[in-house]
C-alpha cells in the first residue's frame, strides 16, 4: 500500500471514531435538544453537568 492510501485510512478510522464517541452531542445539536450530561472524568465541566 501507499502511504497516502495508510494515512487517508487511519484519518478516516480517527475521524469515525470521533463521531461514534460524540454521538449523542451531535444528536443533540442537530434536534435543538439539551446537551446531554459529561462524563465524570472532563475535569473542565462544571459539576452540575456531571454525570453521577
Amino acid at each position: 500500500m501507499k502511504t497516502g492510501t495508510i494515512i487517508a485510512i487511519v484519518a478516516i478510522v480517527l475521524v469515525g471514531g470521533c463521531l461514534y464517541t460524540h454521538r449523542r452531542v451531535i444528536r443533540a445539536l442537530v434536534k435543538h435538544e439539551p446537551m446531554p450530561k459529561a462524563p465524570s472524568w472532563h475535569v473542565w465541566v462544571k459539576q452540575e453537568n456531571k454525570r453521577e
